[in-house]
């Protein structure tokens, strides 16, 4: 029986690194990070190559048995170098985990 890591059991087939989890009164805790390739510009769709900077969110809780799970999702923000495009900064979106 192959081993499985935490990512694959708390984020199946998502490119996300798990860095930390915690357990205090109930709550577990999951810090983690997108490892996904750079995304594209919502309104231009150009990929982008350089990271504006970064910032963590917090996803809904989620039950896991009798216990809540909080999960911090560090996500990038990244440059749109577009000059033909109105938006100059925008984030990652890591599909099947997180949304506009």
């Amino acid at each position: 029986m192959a081993s499985k890591t935490v990512e694959d059991v708390l984020f199946p087939g998502i490119d996300v690194q798990v860095e930390g989890v915690s357990d205090s009164s109930g709550i577990l805790t999951v810090e983690s990070m997108s490892t996904a390739r750079p995304g594209r510009c919502p309104n231009c769709r150009k990929q982008a190559r350089r990271v504006h900077s970064t910032y963590q969110r917090t996803l809904d809780e989620r039950p896991l048995g009798s216990r809540r799970v909080i999960v911090r999702l560090r996500v990038r923000r990244y440059f749109c170098d577009r000059k033909s495009c109105s938006r100059t900064t925008f984030v990652e979106q890591v599909p099947g985990l997180s949304t506009r």
